[in-house]
């Protein structure tokens, strides 16, 4: 009874707050990120002009950018009931398109596997997507008055911000809106984005400037700098930006989310948390300021204070938030939560379908059914997520592991021969599952040579050159050779050279010492052979072991005495 109170006496309380504002002071609580303020003021000035389809267009992009896509179509579409000819409205269903599916990765996961239907019907519904939204822009375009930049400026918006970016058309639009209004903020704003996305940051930082020559206290020019200086990882710069800012207008919450995470890029992890939430607060908790509390968390490593956080917000937000279902199965996955992992992104796949799943959501599916010993159906879906992404060289790698895992060695050797034609660079732990693999393959000749390859990479990580003499002992099966004698000697010089960590040396070392020995009594050296049995004498062996070894240098010793 007294919760319903509370909340009646809050709406009560939010109604009088709301009353008497505008459509314009909305669109500030969205660049402010107080999305559900924002929301709930929209619904109010709905309530007063129910006819009014450009609110619907600022209440569905608030909703666009506070990730609830689905909620922000159905407000669009509202929209265009009410006034199927709005222009603004137009542009938001085509934002919505934009966003669905990135059509250069369905493309290149196309073409890479072209008998594959899923890929195929994937790559079509990004290029329909695509081509509907230009549609649709084309002809908002060419009725657009040539006295308000309005239309060319949420046009050119639509081509920056969103997954199906077409630079190219933006800047056009943008010129075509500086033409009508050369002073106007916006359309230097956003020009300024177009050089950011081509990594061009004189020119952005050039229309950052002008944006701020004509507003000195346009927070948004000062942090889109900022920002600028982030990506380029000056850091320095970008934090003196927000700090900036911050000065200017200390209400202003995005400056203090980008000065977070530029701090957490800095390492100053404990700044980094007290910015991000004073970003809470000032953004008023909303859930969406919260599910990226939690995903920053989770960038920064610190899962369970992500999880923890995750925990919180569901108590009050939609549990069914596609980010928030997302951030806990990856945390889960990486705190060894493995069902609850499971659990979750059943939940997103459920709410989510095939043409809206990022690769990432393949990946930590197949990571969470490998860790559960699911290793086929975990293989199944990392490819998923490597077709979708393709440039994703890393998952190979954890692909093979997978197969490795499950001792399927020659399908091992395959993925990271594919990975290897990709030209991207075979890093030290693939050349061990592949050399492994040949062993196990019995195929030592070529594991012999890409131990020497890992070798070259890795020159003193021990336990390769320990697998390339094992590989030998096979090759020269007698010994008579002493094909494996460089290796296991190397393996003893950086093994010695670690005074730090000497146990964990020892098995490797009792089996060099004992090669070692052995082929010192295979070719009459008693000297050299009972120098190594003494050193593996010394070292912590089971009994029997032990007792061996003393056997053989007592037997030794006797033929050097001429017993």
């Amino acid at each position: 009874m007294i919760k319903k109170l509370i909340y009646a006496l809050s709406l009560l309380f939010l109604s009088n707050v709301l009353k008497g504002q505008s459509l314009e002071d909305a669109r500030k609580l969205t660049e402010n990120e107080q999305y559900d303020a924002a929301s709930a003021l929209f619904r109010s000035l709905i309530s007063k002009e129910p006819g009014n389809a450009t609110i619907y267009y600022y209440y569905g992009e608030n909703l666009l950018l506070s990730d609830n896509p689905d909620s922000a179509a159905l407000i669009f579409n509202k929209g265009a009931e009410i006034d199927a000819a709005n222009s603004l409205i137009k542009i938001g269903q085509a934002k919505i398109l934009l966003d669905m599916i990135s059509l250069a990765e369905a493309k290149s996961a196309a073409d890479k596997d072209q008998g594959n239907a899923e890929l195929q019907k994937r790559h079509e519904e990004a290029r329909r997507n695509v081509e509907q939204a230009n549609s649709i822009i084309d002809g908002v375009i060419a009725s657009a008055s040539q006295k308000n930049p309005l239309a060319y400026i949420e046009s050119a918006d639509a081509y920056i911000h969103f997954k199906n970016k077409d630079l190219d058309k933006a800047r056009k639009l943008l010129d075509k809106a500086l033409g009508i209004d050369p002073k106007n903020v916006e359309a230097n704003l956003l020009y300024g984005d177009v050089y950011t996305e081509l990594n061009n940051g004189t020119l952005a930082a050039e229309f950052y400037n002008k944006a701020l020559d004509l507003n000195r206290n346009s927070v948004r020019a000062i942090v889109s700098k900022g920002k600028l200086y982030k990506r380029s990882t000056n850091y320095e710069g970008a934090s003196a930006e927000f700090q900036n800012a911050i000065e200017i207008d200390p209400g202003y919450a995005p400056a203090y989310r980008e000065l977070g995470e530029t701090e957490f890029k800095m390492g100053k992890l404990s700044k980094a948390k007290e910015n991000y939430r004073k970003y809470l607060e000032l953004s008023k908790n909303n859930c969406a300021a919260r599910i990226r509390y939690a995903s920053f968390l989770y960038l920064s490593k610190d899962y369970s204070g992500a999880l923890s956080e995750l925990n919180q917000v569901e108590k009050n937000c939609d549990g069914g938030n596609l980010t928030l279902l997302r951030v806990y199965s990856y945390c889960y996955y990486e705190t060894k939560e493995y069902v609850k992992g499971l659990q979750m992104v059943q939940k997103l796949f459920d709410k989510l379908p095939e043409s809206k799943r990022a690769s990432y959501d393949y990946e930590y599916y197949g990571k969470l059914l490998a860790a559960s010993d699911q290793d086929s159906m975990g293989i199944l879906q990392m490819r998923k997520a490597y077709n979708i992404d393709p440039n994703r060289t890393d998952l190979l790698s954890d692909i093979a592991n997978a197969y490795y895992k499950i001792k399927r060695y020659e399908e091992t050797v395959k993925v990271l021969q594919e990975k290897a034609a990709t030209g991207k660079d075979i890093k030290a732990l693939d050349y061990i599952l592949i050399g492994r693999s040949y062993y196990f393959m019995s195929n030592f000749m070529s594991a012999d040579s890409i131990f020497a390859k890992l070798n070259e990479v890795a020159p003193t990580y021990a336990s390769g050159w320990l697998w390339r003499a094992q590989a030998n002992t096979h090759i020269d099966s007698t010994s008579e050779l002493g094909l494996a004698k460089p290796h296991y000697e190397k393996y003893i010089e950086i093994a010695q050279a670690d005074s730090l960590n000497p146990a964990k040396y020892n098995s490797g070392l009792a089996e060099a010492y004992g090669y070692l020995a052995y082929f010192f009594i295979l070719k009459k050296d008693n000297t050299n052979a009972l120098a190594y049995l003494r050193l593996k004498s010394a070292l912590n062996l089971e009994p029997e072991d032990k007792r061996n070894v003393q056997q053989a240098i007592d037997q030794l010793e006797g033929k050097k005495n001429g017993k």
